[in-house]
């Protein structure tokens, strides 16, 4: 397994660790629980955009590598649907939880950026 399906594969299950303690927070905090339930569901949506940059990329490769012919995808349309569903999830949410932090779920699309981000400074002061 080459440098990126590694990196990939850590990402996305740092990312899913980041949602799932959002969430758990969300339940667990009842007075800041309109604040992790937005980051949650922001993260949850994050992890998804995390799975298709990787498998876009990985496409990328193999027609760049091997040329291989494959059909462009739709993934920019699937992603702009994913946010759409988000706020949407938090316009429904709204009656049964109560608050949802808009900002928290904006902020929480962030989350696999934030991870790569965090594994990038942790491996510089490691090796330092």
């Amino acid at each position: 397994m080459n440098e990126f399906h590694l990196l990939a594969r850590r990402t996305i299950r740092n990312t899913a660790y980041v949602a799932a303690i959002l969430a758990i927070l969300a339940a667990v905090l009842p007075s800041l629980s309109g604040l992790f339930a937005g980051l949650a569901i922001g993260s949850v949506v994050s992890l998804y955009f995390a799975v298709s940059a990787s498998k876009q990329t990985e496409m990328a490769a193999d027609v760049a590598l091997r040329n291989v012919k494959k059909r462009p995808g739709t993934m920019m349309a699937f992603r702009i649907m994913m946010l759409l569903g988000a706020f949407l999830l938090v316009r429904a949410l709204e009656p049964k939880i109560g608050y949802v932090s808009l900002p928290g779920v904006v902020i929480g699309l962030f989350a696999y950026q934030l991870v790569i981000l965090g594994g990038f400074l942790y491996n510089k002061l490691k090796t330092s």
